[in-house]
């Protein structure tokens, strides 16, 4: 048996509602975690989506934000809150448990990580903050010791190979030294980065922007990522990006990221 999960920033589910659902017509994951909905709990497009099979959790926001789970299983154990003594006005996080057959289950973290800029100020500072809380959540999760991922747009540039050009991103928050060695402080928990793990150094971009042509000459970065635990990670067999969905009219900035899992052998 196999499971299929996937992360994508929509940027606005109601403007992409109808490139959203024919390409879960097409490619139906199992799981898909979404970002960027921007749109309260009783604007998104439900129906249309519990059609296709899918149970909806949704962590709204108007206008701004908002981070979803569509699963083809229930999920269990659902919070939307990162730190539980520290809510956040900002809709940026699910966490929620698939329990599978073998008796075994998955946490699983959908995060919409804030972008910081401009650097320096205090939406940079946020973002710093909010990362603490995330690898402080992380341990918790990892030391339950079974099967942990954290997926969807980490608005954070991992390395210099990671961006087309990496002189022109110094100074901006998605790749400042500081959210860097955030990210590698998550990762060292024991985080694969499932791109890094499957892709033998060959970078996919995951987001181009609106301005200046960037899809068109291929001035993308990687900030859409899937972060295994080395139980999970043990069990993914495929990793994809679906870039071409860029390519379509009036599409999201940020492209699908897929993985598929043995779940049979979950440890």
């Amino acid at each position: 048996m196999s499971l299929s999960i996937a992360t994508w920033n929509v940027n606005g589910i109601r403007a992409r509602k109808d490139i959203f659902i024919d390409w879960l017509k097409v490619n139906s994951p199992d799981i898909l975690c979404l970002q960027e909905i921007k749109c309260v709990n009783d604007d998104f497009p439900n129906q249309e989506i519990e059609e296709l099979g899918y149970n909806c959790y949704i962590n709204g926001q108007k206008s701004f934000n908002g981070v979803a789970i569509l699963s083809k299983y229930e999920l269990t154990k659902i919070t939307f809150n990162l730190d539980e003594n520290d809510e956040d006005e900002q809709a940026r996080f699910i966490e929620a448990i698939l329990e599978l057959p073998n008796n075994s289950n998955i946490i699983i973290n959908c995060i919409y990580l804030p972008n910081g800029n401009p650097y320096p100020s205090e939406k940079f500072n946020y973002k710093l903050r909010w990362m603490d809380k995330l690898i402080a959540r992380a341990k918790v999760n990892i030391s339950k010791e079974i099967p942990y991922i954290i997926l969807g747009d980490f608005n954070i540039i991992p390395t210099e190979n990671d961006v087309y050009d990496y002189t022109r991103w110094t100074d901006d928050a998605l790749f400042r030294i500081e959210a860097k060695k955030k990210f590698r402080e998550l990762c060292n928990l024991g985080l694969y980065d499932a791109h890094a793990f499957m892709n033998n150094n060959n970078v996919d971009y995951t987001h181009w922007d609106y301005q200046g042509g960037a899809w068109e000459k291929n001035h993308g970065i990687r900030i859409d990522h899937i972060l295994l635990s080395a139980s999970a990670c043990s069990n993914i067999y495929k990793f994809n990006t679906d870039s071409e969905t860029r390519s379509l009219e009036k599409p999201s900035d940020h492209v699908p990221v897929l993985a598929s899992f043995h779940i049979n052998q979950a440890q």
